[in-house]
């Protein structure tokens, strides 16, 4: 099946919308990252930015979110709000764009980061604790986990490690969970859960999935994941436009 048709099957499957959740402003401060080579500036649409027309609009009173990791001293900050003619917030990281960096805490103690994933092909998936697909997804991620081992596996979601947990348990979900990533999906714009990235070896987007079929039984589910993932990672990377470097 091509993958406009897959994407087109997965925008009308049941999938639960981005709950509002608390702006965090807190993690780099625009004012004293400035112009550096490993920090990145997106518009509410997740355009590229520089840093004078994005402090103007934080100056206009303009809220933004930021992810960053702070032993490759990168970070990426994204203005939040409504994108004109678009609702809620916007995906706005696609094929061949570099994944944002992070670093973000382990339900089972210590921190990742993004280059903790370089080398493999690494599946991520948004979620929450009360999602209903989230939680009908849960059962084949899981076995897709496990017929993947040269794979890396990471779910991360906006609440703390309370609620974290609490899936991971009444789930039987193993694998690694990152908590209070509220930054980082900002920044990517992910609005509906669940949401599946795949990320390439070099840290870069290979393909995403929004929503998922709750009509589908768990074969079915465990086999479009598999074909989509095995075409994600055959097709090219996309070229990125002129003097962009995501």
């Amino acid at each position: 099946m091509r993958m406009a048709r897959l994407l087109a099957a997965i925008a009308l499957a049941c999938a639960f919308p981005l709950q509002a959740q608390p702006q965090d402003t807190t993690l780099s401060d625009p004012t004293r990252l400035g112009v550096a080579a490993n920090t990145r500036y997106l518009d509410a649409a997740g355009r590229p930015l520089d840093y004078v027309s994005f402090m103007r609009q934080v100056n206009d009173g303009k809220r933004y979110s930021s992810t960053r990791d702070t032993r490759a001293g990168a970070a990426m900050l994204r203005i939040t709000g409504p994108v004109p003619g678009h609702r809620g917030i916007r995906l706005a990281f696609g094929r061949g764009d570099r994944f944002p960096p992070f670093e973000l805490p382990v339900l089972e103690g210590g921190t990742k980061r993004l280059g903790d994933l370089h080398g493999r092909y690494t599946l991520v998936s948004f979620f929450f604790a009360d999602c209903a697909p989230c939680i009908a997804e849960a059962p084949m991620l899981v076995a897709y986990a496990r017929e993947h081992r040269d794979m890396n596996f990471v779910a991360i979601t906006y609440e703390d490690a309370m609620e974290a947990k609490r899936f991971a348990s009444d789930r039987h979900f193993d694998w690694p969970i990152l908590h209070d990533g509220q930054g980082l999906i900002d920044v990517l714009g992910v609005s509906v859960y669940p949401t599946l990235m795949l990320i390439d070896p070099d840290g870069r987007v290979a393909g995403a999935a929004v929503g998922m079929a709750m009509r589908d039984d768990q074969a079915k589910r465990l086999a479009d994941l598999t074909g989509w993932i095995e075409q994600w990672k055959r097709a090219e990377p996309s070229a990125p436009p002129p003097g962009e470097t995501r």
